[in-house]
């Protein structure tokens, strides 16, 4: 027996718009985390401890960066499979009328 397999492209693309709002949150996420950890930093009155929470923040940075390339990958590739499931569709219906009018 074969398998039904379908694809909703409204869905993809609502899952890109998805995918998006969770980015702008970790962007606020990430914004906050750095600079809690700047200040955190600037208050230390320590020189390891301060060297410390300066890594700390410029890898919190990297790691948030990286996460958020993620998202936007994730996203756009989803609006693009979207884009191409819409167009398939569209082509194969014109394809089917065509071929119903041919056997006319």
């Amino acid at each position: 027996m074969g398998q039904e397999f379908s694809v909703n492209a409204r869905k993809l693309a609502e899952g890109s718009q998805d995918i998006g709002e969770l980015l702008g949150r970790c962007e606020v996420i990430a914004s906050d985390a750095v600079q809690a950890i700047a200040a955190m930093e600037a208050a230390a009155g320590h020189a390891g401890l301060a060297s410390s929470l300066s890594g700390a923040a410029e890898q919190g940075a990297k790691a948030f960066l990286d996460i958020g390339a993620a998202y936007r990958h994730v996203a756009g590739s989803l609006t693009a499979a979207a884009g191409t499931y819409t167009s398939v569709e569209q082509h194969l219906a014109s394809r089917s009328e065509a071929i119903l009018r041919e056997m006319r």
